[in-house]
């Protein structure tokens, strides 16, 4: 709209005003996000419908999702998102305007996983490291803290057999939709909870980083955990609704 306002000499209000209340418009901001061929919209159709109807007797309430993420030390900012409000540039910069960045930043790998109602612990390893976290993660016992009875189920792909020896139901790999975060729920909202609460501003160190994450981890509470689940079936109805393909955000 701004490239518009000067190509037509008008102010940018105005031109905001024809898009938004004359054209009924909206600016949707550019996300990267997994190609999907159509191939791939047709398995994501079909997986989402079988996973869809096997939440209509709850479990996806005990199912265990899982995912990995890697962290930095360094602060996770959009510039767009968070402009600096100064009366000239040095004063901007005093303020925070430059993100001091590093080539390598120091990292971190975590694992972890929830279910409607409870929270595994967070398991830190070496970024790079496949398979490592999910191996530690399958010999935690107790694994959670989840009602006597309960068995969670676990949507983890890395290694079904693996998991199979700590649960004896599970999302198998075979069964989970390729090219999908936004059907994880660690994915469509955990992981973006922390990073909000954790990377926006730059950590002293792995340790200091560590502790921030466990400090953030352990805060999430049961009432967000339940409303993270609930937005799974509207999701799998939201990829099947869109012939498996992308949809508007329904977390």
């Amino acid at each position: 709209m701004r490239k518009m306002s000067k190509e037509y000499e008008m102010s940018q209000g105005s031109i905001s005003t024809i898009v938004k209340d004359k054209l009924k418009m909206i600016p949707y901001r550019m996300q990267k996000g997994a190609f999907l061929s159509q191939k791939n919209k047709t398995l994501r159709m079909k997986k989402a419908r079988k996973l869809l109807a096997g939440t209509k007797d709850g479990s996806h309430l005990t199912t265990l999702f899982t995912d990995e993420k890697i962290f930095t030390v360094e602060t996770n900012k959009n510039g767009q998102n968070h402009p600096i409000i100064a009366t000239d540039y040095q004063s901007a910069c005093e303020k925070g305007k430059i993100l001091n960045k590093t080539s390598h930043p120091a990292s971190v790998m975590v694992f972890a996983g929830i279910t409607a109602d409870g929270k595994t612990p967070l398991i830190f390893v070496d970024s790079g490291v496949e398979g490592v976290a999910l191996s530690q993660f399958s010999q935690q016992k107790p694994i959670m803290d989840l009602p006597a009875g309960r068995r969670p189920r676990s949507s983890c792909q890395r290694d079904s057999r693996v998991v199979s020896r700590q649960f004896s139901e599970f999302i198998s790999a075979a069964d989970w939709l390729a090219s999908s975060p936004d059907l994880n729920p660690m994915d469509y909202a955990v992981w973006i909870y922390l990073t909000e609460k954790v990377s926006s501003k730059n950590c002293p160190s792995i340790k200091a980083l560590k502790t921030a994450l466990i400090k953030k981890w352990d805060e999430i509470d049961d009432d967000y955990l339940r409303a993270v689940i609930d937005a799974y079936p509207k999701r799998l109805k939201a990829v099947i609704k869109a012939k498996g393909g992308r949809f508007e955000n329904y977390s």
